[in-house]
């Protein structure tokens, strides 16, 4: 990865930036209900989050 991306991708972001950047309606709700307010996330922490919840067992 070059550094200009690396740079890219560690860069951090508030909740309402990557609810506003997320078309899909799905992609968007665990977005608003993973993430929380007045914390920031680079795009590898949220895809992290976002991998982990989606792998969690369900629990019946």
């Amino acid at each position: 990865m070059s550094k200009e991306k690396e740079a890219k991708s560690q860069q951090k972001y508030g909740k309402e930036a990557f609810l506003k950047a997320e078309k899909n309606t799905n992609e968007r709700l665990l977005l608003q209900v993973l993430l929380e307010d007045g914390k920031s996330y680079s795009k590898v922490d949220v895809t992290k989050i976002v991998k982990d919840w989606k792998q969690k067992e369900v629990k019946g």
